[in-house]
């Protein structure tokens, strides 16, 4: 099947599972040439990386194998890649338990995404790190109504993972309803 990117015009060929040979979807040095394929358009969890070798159709043997040697060299590091995005995504004023998600939607195992989130946002930063990102949001919220504003401010800083009790103590403080 050839589809189009959605940012390009440059075709982009998608494989199935039945379009892998026999000797090709045993073959190990096969799964590594896809795998390293994928790698170069972004770092990838071992578990991002087997489903999408699955998909392509290669055996579990040549799977395996060619993890293990990625592991092995190093281009494959499921803790580094969590410090790096938890830190990328912290940076973007998202929660340490969105983040958390996100590393675990992304094959992390759940302990190791908890100490990278954590990491990356400290809990005693939270509220603060919150009160930070609302004024920010609140600076381009100006022009709209206090009850407009609230609602916006507190939907948008739900959406990056912060919990109802700090969200409602930030925005609180910082938009006046009373001023209607």
């Amino acid at each position: 099947m050839i589809g189009r990117r959605a940012t390009g015009s440059r075709p982009v060929r998608r494989r199935g599972p039945a379009e892998l040979e026999d000797g090709v979807a045993g073959s190990a040095d096969a799964a590594h040439a896809a795998a390293l394929h994928l790698l170069t358009a972004r770092a990838r969890t071992r578990v991002e990386l087997e489903r999408r070798l699955q998909q392509r159709g290669f055996e579990p043997a040549a799977i395996g194998e060619t993890l293990d040697r990625l592991a092995a060299v190093g281009l494959i590091d499921d803790e580094a890649l969590a410090r790096d995005l938890a830190s990328s995504r912290a940076a973007q004023g998202v929660d340490a338990s969105m983040i958390a998600v996100e590393l675990r939607d992304r094959g992390v195992d759940p302990a190791v995404a908890a100490v990278a989130a954590d990491a990356a946002v400290p809990t005693g930063e939270r509220t603060e790190r919150c009160r930070e990102l609302a004024r920010s949001r609140l600076a381009k919220l100006q022009g709209v109504s206090p009850e407009v504003q609230f609602r916006r401010l507190a939907a948008y800083l739900t959406r990056r993972g912060y919990p109802a009790e700090i969200v409602e103590t930030v925005v609180d403080e910082l938009v006046d309803l009373d001023r209607s």
